[in-house]
């Protein structure tokens, strides 16, 4: 992957483009947020921690929202010092990353932007294939989380699917799921509807 470009230099944006950096992802990776001195001050942090971190990727910051054009990745994540973009603020961000690079893949990054999605496939005619989100693997690792609580261990060694679409309507098949602790039982000790497998 040649470029990556971020939308939004708060704490999303910033561990992103440091994951991607240190991660190999990218060789040349944009902070972009209106906030130009906080993406650029992000940026040289991160590039400060090459010589530690040995990792070769080019970070940089800027307020100027062209530099969206070219990225073969646009990742929407949030404002610097304000929260996840949503609503008609992040659906102009995503026509942008249209307008300026078109063959972009775009991904919407926050937990909270499913519907941010939806609207960009809907009303903006984005194909479905270069506009995705990250907030079922979100609800997926809160899920995780919480099911490692009740059992006293790492969500690592929790493995669980979680099935519709989210926050209303999500449905957890208990007999799939595997961990340290149980397989195929709640964390409140119920069996699955469809399995009848007892705790190892």
């Amino acid at each position: 992957m040649d470029r990556v470009v971020i939308l939004g230099a708060g704490e999303l944006g910033g561990l992103i483009a440091h994951a991607a950096a240190r991660r190999g992802v990218a060789q040349d990776i944009c902070l972009i947020d209106e906030k130009g001195r906080v993406a650029e001050g992000k940026a040289l942090d991160i590039t400060q921690a090459t010589p530690v971190e040995s990792f070769s990727a080019r970070v940089t910051g800027s307020s100027d929202p062209s530099l969206v054009g070219g990225a073969t990745v646009v990742v929407i994540a949030d404002a610097a010092g304000g929260a996840e973009w949503q609503g008609d603020a992040g659906l102009t961000l995503i026509k942008r990353a249209r307008d300026f690079s078109p063959k972009s893949l775009v991904v919407c990054a926050g937990a909270l932007q499913r519907d941010l999605v939806e609207r960009g496939v809907r009303e903006l005619h984005v194909p479905r294939a270069r506009l995705i989100g990250s907030a079922p693997e979100a609800l997926v690792s809160g899920v995780r989380a919480l099911i490692a609580v009740e059992l006293k261990t790492s969500p690592r060694d929790v493995g669980v699917t979680v099935l519709g679409m989210p926050p209303e309507h999500i449905v957890v098949p208990w007999e799939d799921a595997t961990g340290r602790r149980i397989r195929g039982q709640s964390p409140h000790g119920r069996t699955g509807t469809t399995s009848s497998r007892k705790q190892d």
